[in-house]
């Protein structure tokens, strides 16, 4: 009888022991995930981040920002220290600014006009954030006063990126990729029938809305032949951008999914090797002379993807010597 009681007590002991093991377990997880929603980024926390770096910045202090531990900072592809450049000769911002922010991967954008040592200029900024600390922070600095003055004169960003999307008007992450990844993939085939253009969409490069514009010629000089008169998908379709014989590496950082917006880093290859563009229904007409040279860009874009399509395109273009790295090559 003592033995049975004993054998009962051990295994009451064992599943008790089970239960115990089990209890705390589920415990750790539940603290695990605890802990990693106290550390996690939500949208506003990401747009913090950016307000937090853009007053450090102003203020000359890098020391006011959040950092991870081995932060690291490029300027305009080149890697340096977190202080120089920009830090030490930005004056003021300027008056125009939109964010976009992916707390699914903890990064956030930003792009906006600023004053350099009296002069305009725009910035765009991408931070990753880490446990509630800066780990990388990316910059392009256009500089020379006319594209900033002249995103300026819009007054404020275009409405569709300030208005986040109906859930009946969003597309999955994958989609938002597959989709701005299509519109790469037009400029390299020489196809804007390929990309899923909205019939309202516009393209603003460097302050300048380049689609839709007949007031602006982008100096191709061949009679009434003017691209930046025509929507998105017929300027794509004119096959000016031959000269661009890839887009590589394409560097997508932030899914907006809230304001149905992607953007990313995107470097043009020109290899100065094409000489003409072969328009349809007009001809051969020649490449402008900054075509006619080897040199790469590297252009800060976003996108707004709305309803399966792209209905709006906003960048910055950064001349570049011709297979200039990234910064953040792997």
């Amino acid at each position: 009888m003592r033995t049975r009681l004993l054998r009962i007590a051990a295994v009451g002991a064992l599943i008790f022991g089970t239960f115990c093991m089990t209890a705390a377990r589920s415990a750790a997880r539940r603290d695990a995930a605890q802990s990693a929603a106290a550390k996690a980024c939500d949208y506003a926390c990401l747009t913090g981040f950016i307000d937090q770096y853009l007053s450090a910045l102003v203020a000359h202090d890098p020391s006011r920002l959040d950092l991870a531990t081995h932060v690291k900072f490029t300027e305009n592809t080149m890697p340096m220290k977190l202080g120089d450049a920009l830090w030490g000769t930005i004056g003021a911002m300027g008056t125009y600014k939109v964010y976009f922010a992916d707390p699914q991967a903890g990064q956030v954008g930003f792009e906006g006009t600023i004053r350099e040592n009296g002069t305009p200029a725009i910035l765009v900024i991408r931070l990753k954030v880490e446990n509630r600390k800066i780990a990388e922070v990316e910059t392009i600095v256009r500089r020379g006063a006319e594209p900033a003055e002249a995103l300026e004169k819009f007054g404020q960003p275009n409405p569709a990126w300030l208005q986040p999307l109906a859930p009946s008007e969003r597309s999955s992450r994958q989609d938002m990729l597959r989709i701005t990844n299509q519109y790469f993939e037009g400029i390299v085939h020489l196809s804007g029938d390929m990309v899923p253009f909205d019939d309202k969409c516009n393209r603003i490069l460097d302050g300048i809305q380049d689609t839709n514009n007949p007031s602006y010629n982008e100096g191709w000089g061949h009679g009434s032949f003017n691209p930046a008169a025509m929507g998105c998908r017929e300027n794509m379709n004119t096959k000016i951008w031959a000269y661009i014989k890839a887009v590589d590496p394409r560097r997508f950082m932030v899914v907006d999914e809230k304001m149905g917006i992607v953007f990313g880093f995107f470097m043009f290859n020109h290899p100065g090797t094409v000489l003409e563009a072969d328009v349809p229904g007009v001809g051969k007409i020649p490449m402008p002379p900054s075509a006619k040279r080897p040199f790469n860009v590297e252009v800060a874009e976003f996108f707004k993807i709305q309803n399966g399509k792209i209905r709006q395109v906003e960048g910055v273009q950064l001349a570049l010597p011709y297979k200039t790295p990234t910064g953040w090559d792997k």
